[in-house]
């Protein structure tokens, strides 16, 4: 087909389709060609699109925090399997599904609600306060602008919203937690014996067990491609600390931006609230107004502001603080409390304001002028955002000259390291989850293109984050492949040595259940069999006397009568295999019979489920009401 279109492009067909190409460059660039097909789109959810980039940066974050969270017990195989990925493909069409909603329902967080969250959160508090050092500090961290990260602050809030309102709709029944409450109370005997298995290598294998065993699980031993790269990378962080700063600049700063060190007016007030419910008629507003004015007229009087405050306020936050509010700007409290603070002067105390939350008597205690921080205790907030300001631009003018000279030199990294004042540097022979780990998804598919891979080419470059950029070559490849014979037999060898000596404990654990299930009295059986038959009573599902796996076990037997008894085998992970008998079941008949202790957490416990199924329930049905379209195969 290629040589028949080799043959037909010739004179004025050549010359018409080499115009159009001109042309379409001219207006388009080859830019547009090339983001076109890169372009990988793997779900649509009502018509907008989610890119593989977009799911790659969520992957990514989602493994990061497991790793973090988990510690040494993270697996990374795990985030390599089709199941995981399909787990974060789902988070992402959820979280879109979700922020759709949000559009559709008009949900909004006012400015005012994220500036006052982001202020009370310890996160960016030095010694108690709000530090702008700190917040810009912490932001950038997590590889966000200030700009971005109050953006998705204000979506988390509103989506906080959204749950709220779903998590508010589900409750508990009496029914149902009287009959929880009870089960969970429940106690049964249980009676067992612990097997532990023969030393693995009390087990005889031949050759040809061994032979034999490689051969039926050949690829539990294929060893994955591994590769060694050469690679260099840009860092914003790198340039950030090659920034030259003048005083002189940080000071020009300082003073064309004095808004963002003013720290707006604040006041300070006590007040005593006559509360109001929602629905309150008329003639009882009527009465709370009367009773504000009776208070108001014993501090009017001389009466202790405070003293009445503690005694008869029915605001439960501040009574026991004498009705003080702390300090606060406008924009925080109810607007009629507001605008009447903001008019008052110190000392003076107000008639009965109403708000929605009933009729208050206020006093203003204190007045904090608006106030510009001294440029000495925001000079390191200044010089952090210059510095990141100027790296910026020159990262952006880097990143170009990097990808230009890398698609200029494609077979070394040398130029682009020289031309940069960049290091190339090297890794280890490594399998893709590691590359992954190091880099990210999106550097590792780099890595597998085949001109990469097999021809030795330097990769395009690829974005790590809002402020990284790396090329890489590969330097060394090993195939996939199986190992010899000869390299895995030791392993091998252990294998089978360790499932014959698990597979042994587990029939002579299976024996031990036949004869106890029919009718041999346990304390006689395990005498004959030189066994240690051990009986817990009255056994909580809680207990701490048994095994974990032995308590599930044993309240999932099926037994409705105190008489009844039955028996299961439990298999530990380390091999050990427990024959246990169950009787005894006890039920409480009421409510009171429980613990009250218990009861308490069994509500909080039925409450958490009940929120956490109402929430999935909701989000299932934003999915099922939506035109999704997923497309696994493109991860």
């Amino acid at each position: 087909m290629l040589q028949t279109i080799r043959e037909k492009i010739q004179g004025i067909v050549a010359g018409v389709i080499i115009a159009f190409l001109c042309l379409t460059f001219a207006v388009w660039g080859i830019e547009s060609y090339l983001n076109e097909a890169r372009k990988v789109v793997v779900a649509e959810v009502n018509g907008d699109e989610v890119e593989l980039a977009e799911y790659q940066e969520t992957f990514q974050r989602l493994r990061q925090r497991a790793q973090a969270e988990l510690g040494d017990a993270f697996d990374p195989a795990v985030w390599g399997e089709a199941e995981a990925k399909q787990r974060v493909l789902d988070f992402v069409v959820d979280d879109k599904v979700l922020g759709q909603t949000l559009d559709n329902s008009r949900i909004r967080v006012g400015v005012e609600q994220v500036a006052e969250f982001l202020r009370s959160s310890p996160n960016f508090q030095v010694d108690g306060k709000f530090s702008t050092e700190r917040y810009s500090q912490v932001t950038s961290m997590l590889g966000f602008t200030e700009q971005a990260f109050e953006a998705q602050a204000q979506r988390d809030l509103a989506l906080e919203q959204l749950r709220t309102g779903v998590v508010a709709s589900a409750f508990i029944t009496a029914t149902e937690f009287d009959e929880v409450s009870r089960l969970q109370a429940q106690t049964r005997t249980v009676g067992l014996v612990t097997l532990q298995p023969a030393a693995p290598d009390t087990q005889k294998v031949t050759d040809a067990d061994l032979e034999a065993y490689f051969k039926d699980h050949a690829e539990e031993f294929r060893i994955p491609d591994r590769i060694a790269l050469e690679y260099t990378e840009l860092r914003l962080e790198t340039l950030m600390s090659e920034v030259v700063l003048a005083e002189g600049d940080m000071v020009a700063y300082y003073d064309s931006h004095q808004a963002d060190f003013t720290v707006e007016e604040q006041r300070a007030a006590s007040h005593i609230l006559v509360q109001l419910k929602n629905d309150t008629s008329p003639d009882e507003a009527a009465k709370a107004k009367t009773r504000a004015e009776e208070l108001r007229a014993m501090v009017a009087g001389g009466k202790d502001f405070a003293a009445v405050a503690k005694e008869f306020s029915d605001d439960i936050g501040s009574r026991a603080e004498g009705g003080a509010t702390g300090l606060f700007g406008k924009g925080i409290m109810a607007p009629e409390f507001e605008q009447a603070v903001f008019t008052m002067q110190p000392g003076e105390i107000s008639e009965p304001v109403r708000t929605e939350f009933g009729y208050h008597i206020i006093r203003l205690t204190r007045v904090q002028p608006e106030a510009v921080t001294p440029y000495a205790d925001v000079r390191g907030d200044i010089e952090q955002r210059l510095r990141r300001e100027k790296a910026e631009e020159m990262y952006f003018e880097a990143a170009e000259r990097f990808s230009e000279t890398v698609y200029e030199f494609p077979e070394s990294l040398a130029e682009a390291a020289e031309e940069l004042g960049l290091e190339v540097q090297s890794t280890s022979r490594q399998d893709r989850e590691q590359i992954v780990a190091q880099f990210n998804a999106a550097v590792a598919d780099t890595v597998w293109e085949p001109e990469v891979l097999t021809q030795g080419l330097v990769s395009a470059p690829v974005e790590v984050g809002d402020d990284r950029m790396v090329a890489v070559r590969v330097a060394q490849y090993e195939p996939s492949h199986l190992p010899e014979f000869a390299a895995v037999k030791d392993e091998a060898r252990n294998r089978i040595q360790t499932e014959r000596s698990h597979q042994q404990v587990k029939e002579r654990g299976e024996a031990l259940l036949a004869k106890l299930r029919a009718g041999e009295a346990p304390t006689t059986l395990m005498a004959a069999e030189k066994l240690k038959w051990e009986v817990v009573e009255n056994a909580r599902r809680d207990d701490t006397r048994l095994n974990r796996a032995v308590l599930r076990g044993a309240f999932r037997a099926s037994l409705t009568k105190p008489n009844d008894r039955t028996y299961l085998g439990v298999e530990f992970g380390d091999g050990s295999h427990a024959v246990v008998e169950v009787s005894n079941i006890q039920t409480p008949k009421t409510l009171q019979e429980a613990d009250s202790a218990a009861t308490g957490r069994i509500r909080q416990s039925l409450a958490r489920a009940r929120a956490i199924t109402a929430w999935r329930d909701f989000v299932t049905g934003l999915r099922a009401d939506a035109r999704i379209e997923l497309h696994p195969e493109r991860l």
